[in-house]
């Protein structure tokens, strides 16, 4: 009983930190995308109409 214990908590800690590296790698990608959408327009406080349209990113 023992052994099938310290597998099965094995098995749990393996897929807690598998979960964690899932949600970092998430949030990383979410906060490049807030970054490159802030640099994409130059004038964003300007009215609508008189904005420029945004910027490519190579």
């Amino acid at each position: 009983m023992k052994k099938v214990t310290g597998i099965l908590a094995i098995a749990v800690m393996a897929l807690g930190m598998a979960t964690t590296a899932i949600e970092n790698t998430t949030n990383e990608i979410e906060t490049k995308n807030n970054v490159s959408k802030t640099f994409q327009c130059d004038d964003c406080d300007a009215p609508v109409g008189d904005r420029k349209p945004p910027k490519r990113i190579a």
